[in-house]
């Protein structure tokens, strides 16, 4: 085995960025993504043991029964399932709380958790989404503002003002003169605590590290027609009407960074479109931004909402961020060296290894030779001896010369005592 260490030119690390493309197509409560179908395995429903719509972070659980070996469960391909056993350094799952863990536990119950962890679009109706519950004191009667009802609203807060800097949209609430000859209401001063907003939050595991601006398109279908359509065409987090009865009028922002999408339009979409229950509750009303994507794991489905509910599907598309590191190493072969081979089909066969063996003496036939393994293009005729091997693995060490990864080729390379060979290796970090 030949040891040969890297230097600075034989290491090149560097970025490689990919715009990965997403589709969800929501429809009858229902998310559909990729427009990948239903598949299912020999022995579980769904191959993926994940709902519709959904992605399976790292696939556990492929083609397996969903149980922890409860009696009474299934036993065949059961699931994996992490697990932690409590002992005296406290390691415990994250979603434990320390009192519980350690009242409601003895030392040597095993904690156990549930994969696989799977994600998917979700959409939240937020009705005057600055809104507080209401604090009551009994004793005076007086009244004051509690918690918020829609955290999610209020933790964003910070960060719609942040990006106020891009677009005056994005801010929390505006008297920004857009021109007194305009009669657009997404112009009109507003203040989005007084406001129904439309939350829709993408899962970072489908876009990476943001959303590449310019790419986002909302197409809102009714009965099979496009009556509605959003792009943030500016790039600056903006979503324009580019299809409906208001062309160029902003409905909403999109947080590229975060992966959330809030839309405030309220307008009527689609000329002559009639209300239909799209709510929760069973409640009908025309199209407008603020219904995009129900059913997207909101609760609304067509047993809540009504029968009609089908007559309107969503489309939501993007191109992602995804930035990898890459390592590229260069090893080299140089002529003269690594002309060995500790395979044993290097030694020719059937040779005497062994020359004296006893009790006080164990002594190696010196005179053992080398296979030939260059070929003739006659028959009968050998060619004569040259010094070859076929380089199959690559092993790299750490400086304590410790093996930390193998590098198998597809095939094995002939490497001949007067050639230069480099092999290339790459590694995502």
């Amino acid at each position: 085995m030949t040891l040969k260490k890297f230097t600075d030119k034989d290491i090149i690390l560097n970025t490689m960025r990919a715009y990965p493309e997403a589709r969800f197509l929501i429809f009858d409560g229902k998310v559909y993504y990729n427009s990948i179908p239903d598949q299912s395995g020999a022995i579980s429903a769904d191959v993926y043991c994940v709902p519709q719509g959904h992605i399976s972070l790292y696939e556990y659980n492929i083609d397996r029964v969903i149980n922890r070996g409860i009696p009474g469960e299934p036993t065949t391909a059961k699931s994996i399932y992490p697990f932690i056993t409590k002992q005296s350094a406290g390691a415990s799952f994250r979603t434990a709380g320390k009192i519980s863990y350690t009242n409601e536990f003895v030392y040597g119950d095993i904690l156990t958790s549930s994969y696989p962890m799977s994600a998917s679009i979700t959409r939240e109706y937020l009705p005057t989404a600055g809104q507080r519950d209401t604090i009551i004191n009994t004793h005076t009667g007086e009244s004051t503002a509690g918690a918020p009802i829609y955290s999610h609203y209020w933790a964003l807060k910070n960060r719609l003002n942040f990006y106020g800097t891009l677009s005056e949209h994005y801010k929390v609430s505006s008297s920004y003169d857009f021109g007194h000859l305009s009669v657009r209401t997404d112009r009109d001063p507003w203040n989005k605590d007084n406001q129904t907003i439309n939350l829709i939050s993408i899962p970072s595991i489908f876009f990476g590290t943001k959303i590449n601006p310019g790419t986002l398109s909302l197409k809102w279908y009714f009965t099979g027609s496009l009556i509605g359509e959003l792009q943030d065409s500016k790039q600056n987090g903006e979503l324009i009407e580019v299809v409906g009865n208001n062309t160029g009028s902003v409905a909403g922002v999109v947080m590229y960074n975060e992966g959330f999408i809030l839309l405030t339009g309220s307008w009527n979409l689609g000329d002559g479109a009639p209300s239909i229950p799209i709510k929760a509750d069973g409640t009908s009303d025309r199209p407008k931004w603020i219904y995009f994507a129900a059913g997207a794991l909101d609760g609304v489905t067509q047993a809540t909402a009504g029968a009609d509910f089908v007559s309107a599907s969503f489309d939501l598309s993007f191109k992602g961020q995804t930035d990898t590191q890459v390592m590229t190493m260069f090893t080299h072969a140089r002529r003269g060296e690594i002309n060995y081979s500790n395979n044993p089909t290097y030694i020719k066969y059937d040779q005497t290894k062994v020359i004296v063996s006893s009790s006080t003496t164990y002594q190696e036939n010196p005179n053992k030779l080398i296979a030939n393994t260059t070929t003739s293009s006659y028959q009968g005729f050998d060619n004569d001896f040259k010094r070859q091997v076929y380089i199959s693995r690559v092993a790299l060490y750490d400086e304590n010369k410790n093996l930390i990864g193998i590098a198998t080729l597809s095939n094995p390379v002939l490497k001949k005592e007067d050639e230069d060979i480099a092999i290339k290796l790459k590694l995502d970090i």
